[in-house]
């Protein structure tokens, strides 16, 4: 593919194969023309990069990345935004997907709002095969209109999550501008502070991507164990983890240090605080736990 596509779709994945068929045929039928969706496998073991590759085979706007081994979430994620070639991106989880006019509705709202950095569809949530859980409360979502720290907020109330991880598009160089994605669990929330502190978004309001939730995801793998979660993003070893004590301690950074004057700092801290923090209080004493149970499952002997 050699010209310049309006829109980069990084799709990352690893042993992704169950769903990863379904995922790049939607994303193949978008009814938008000028794309390129690029494939990163990061070391899968099952039928992930045969199926990857056999789609890029009978169509010029894919291709494939690989790596031998897992490098971890955030190389993966981030190397993707280092290989796109459009003015837009999004990712794509190899197990969302995409309804038909997503991507042509993000990139109409951004040329509508050139102010806004990030548009982003409402949401349905579905399960392992396809069946319809629910929807997320996303219906009406105004960033356009807000103050940074009240952007914040409107993000963490209705837990407006598609803005960074279910098919929000980015402006390309707005994105890497950023950061890309932080290398750590619960970056993409960060991310998500870090942007609406600095520019507005906009949303489409149809319900035009769909979020499956299964037993196989990454959050769930790793949640019994502190260590693993973390190193699904970090590979390097560590006796002990603290993850939700971090990220807390990212987002009230980001908000701290964000190019506002001193006003909206402090009101971007207390919506941190008051919208996360304390919300979220019982992560805190959770993290404590699944130390200490892990430092005495090692002390008996156990993995």
């Amino acid at each position: 593919m050699t010209r310049t596509p309006a829109v980069t779709v990084g799709v990352p994945v690893w042993n992704g194969a169950r769903y990863l068929e379904e995922a790049l045929t939607a994303l193949r039928d978008q009814d938008l023309d000028e794309i390129e969706v690029v494939i990163a496998d990061n070391g899968s073991t099952d039928a992930t990069l045969e199926i990857a590759q056999e789609l890029a085979a009978a169509d010029e706007r894919f291709t494939v990345v690989t790596s031998p081994v897992n490098r971890g979430v955030t190389w993966n994620f981030n190397r993707l935004v280092d290989l796109a070639r459009a003015p837009l991106f999004m990712w794509n989880a190899a197990d969302d997907v995409v309804q038909p006019g997503h991507l042509r509705a993000c990139m109409e709202a951004l040329e509508a709002h050139p102010e806004a950095t990030i548009a982003f569809s409402r949401v349905v949530l579905i399960g392992a095969d396809g069946e319809r859980l629910g929807e997320r409360d996303d219906e009406n979502l105004d960033f356009l209109s807000l103050a940074p720290a009240d952007r914040v907020r409107l993000f963490f109330r209705r837990e407006v999550y598609q803005a960074i991880g279910y098919g929000g598009v980015f402006r390309t160089e707005a994105l890497r501008a950023m950061g890309k994605h932080p290398d750590f669990y619960g970056g993409d929330m960060a991310l998500a502070v870090r942007m609406a502190l600095r520019a507005p978004w906009v949303q489409v309001p149809e319900q035009l991507f769909w979020a499956r939730n299964h037993d196989e995801q990454t959050n769930k793998l790793q949640a019994s164990d502190p260590v693993r979660q973390v190193q699904a993003y970090r590979t390097h070893r560590r006796p002990v983890a603290f993850p939700q004590w971090y990220l807390n301690h990212r987002l009230l950074a980001e908000a701290v240090r964000a190019p506002l004057d001193v006003r909206q700092r402090s009101r971007a801290a207390g919506v941190v605080l008051r919208d996360w923090t304390i919300k979220n209080w019982r992560f805190f004493p959770y993290d404590v736990k699944r130390n200490v149970q892990r430092l005495a499952r090692g002390r008996g002997g156990a993995a």
